[in-house]
């Protein structure tokens, strides 16, 4: 499914997966699985503010946002209200 981003809200996401990846998730934070790294390398190399992710990306970033402990910004809660329809559906 393709989504629609600001660069605020890649900007968004990429903080959400840094506090995650980082946050020693997998023992010291050195690990990331090769789903992270690929929703990285999208975000990266985003064009247009579009980006395809398919249900398990989706959910990965989802996971990425709750590091935030429930707080969000404009740009977070922007990011959320498009992705979880996806996981509604």
């Amino acid at each position: 499914m393709e989504f629609s981003f600001t660069d605020r809200e890649v900007r968004a996401i990429k903080i959400w997966a840094d506090s995650f990846i980082h946050g020693g998730h997998w023992g010291d934070g050195d690990a990331i699985v090769p789903e992270e790294d690929i929703i990285i390398k999208k975000l990266n190399s985003i064009k247009d503010n579009v980006i395809s992710l398919n249900e398990i990306e989706t959910k990965i970033i989802l996971a990425w946002s709750d590091s935030t402990l429930g707080i969000h910004t404009m740009e977070e809660e922007s990011v959320l209200k498009k992705l979880k329809p996806l996981l509604e559906q």
